[in-house]
């Protein structure tokens, strides 16, 4: 007679049931933790696209080549200039930056020659690219003098920004 040992069903029955309320109670505690920790991830988040969108202002204004463009409108101006600074390896690029009647959305464009807002065709012939910078924008003033673009800079989610840069001629 061999006296063999082994697990009975019973036995590991009760430890899958033991097993399956640990990892119940574990899934619980880290989706809980997840729920407290979302508002410190969207806060981190919105400063990350604030350092990034000043980074952005910062590189293109400071490497500006020659003249500035600053159309005043009442709520939102329109900045354009050509810079050192690309986001698509163009060799000094004309850089402009809008904010989008329709969106309310901060547009930069980047291109070969300067972007003409008042002509369709030579937008259509011409090569540039668009990105959306800010949404939701509440204000956008911009005043070049003395050396220096100061900007006003106000988006539902960032924090206000106000940069006095100086220009490289």
């Amino acid at each position: 007679m061999k006296n063999t040992k082994a697990f009975t069903l019973i036995e590991v029955m009760i430890s899958i049931v033991l097993l399956g309320l640990i990892f119940t109670y574990l899934y619980g505690s880290i989706n809980s933790m997840k729920q407290q920790n979302k508002p410190y991830i969207l806060k981190s988040d919105n400063m990350h696209h604030q350092r990034k969108v000043y980074q952005l202002f910062y590189l293109d204004i400071s490497r500006i080549i020659g003249g500035v463009a600053i159309s005043v409108g009442s709520s939102y101006d329109r900045i354009s200039f050509k810079t050192k600074n690309s986001l698509y390896e163009i060799d000094n690029p004309y850089v402009t930056y809008f904010v989008s009647k329709k969106d309310k959305a901060l547009i930069r464009i980047e291109s070969l020659k300067p972007f003409n807002f008042n002509s369709k065709d030579d937008a259509s012939r011409s090569i540039f690219f668009a990105d959306i910078v800010a949404k939701n924008m509440r204000s956008f003033k911009l005043f070049n003098g003395g050396g220096f673009v100061e900007m006003l800079f106000r988006a539902k989610e960032l924090k206000p920004m106000v940069l006095k840069i100086p220009t490289i001629s």
